[in-house]
């Protein structure tokens, strides 16, 4: 049985750091794997294979293109992993802003606050947050992409018909200027890279769960 990880290209292209930190750590594993794109990668994994994420594009392509394998979010495996070093935010209080593509998945959900947690942070709740979350950050405007629908015909089938809205820049910043006013906390917590984009073009304090959990990493 191998663990795969599943790096992000759009991770790894805007947070370079912590993306290389995360494979540093997870490489130094036994039968331990960083895979290429997800769109790439689905032949790799075979019946037993864990496959991590940090994605919500690539969870979604390996839970419909690689049933076989057991696909879970990076938060999940590393609140198992006794060894790993929680860093310290001294009780910061963060507003924690749920993923539309990740609404159907608790587990995920449940995991981002306890990571948070874990690393001494209190998570703020919105009131439209774990399966009642509508928010994608840019994600929501554009149009999903040819190969995202051939890998994963039914989930994004179901989103492109139900929950995308193409919207020029102007309208775009306009929403999520006023989606923000919600946030009552300096930082706001996000785990998927369109809500992270969303949230600054709105102009709030956006961070990247994985970039702050990675902090005490070398």
């Amino acid at each position: 049985m191998t663990v795969y990880y599943l790096p992000s290209c759009k991770y790894k292209e805007l947070h370079t750091l912590s993306s290389q930190k995360i494979r540093t750590y997870l490489r130094a594993k036994p039968d331990h794997v960083i895979a290429d794109c997800c769109k790439k990668s689905q032949s790799l994994f075979h019946n037993g294979d864990t496959v991590l994420t940090n994605c919500s594009s690539c969870a979604i392509i390996t839970d419909e293109a690689s049933p076989q394998a057991n696909e879970m979010s990076i938060y999940e495996y590393l609140l198992a992993d006794e060894a790993f070093p929680w860093p310290d935010y001294y009780g910061e209080e963060i507003t924690v802003q749920d993923c539309y593509r990740a609404a159907h998945k608790p587990a995920v959900q449940k995991a981002v606050r306890e990571c948070l947690n874990r690393m001494n942070m209190r998570p703020a709740e919105l009131e439209e947050n774990y399966e009642r979350t509508r928010f994608d950050g840019i994600y929501k405007y554009r149009r999903i992409s040819d190969a995202n629908l051939a890998l994963a015909p039914i989930q994004y089938g179901r989103i492109q018909k139900e929950f995308i809205d193409v919207q020029p820049e102007d309208v775009q910043k306009a929403q999520m200027k006023e989606w923000v006013k919600q946030y009552r906390t300096d930082r706001v917590a996000v785990y998927c890279n369109s809500c992270l984009k969303g949230v600054q073009l709105g102009g709030a304090d956006g961070v990247h769960l994985l970039d702050l959990i990675t902090a005490d990493l070398p």
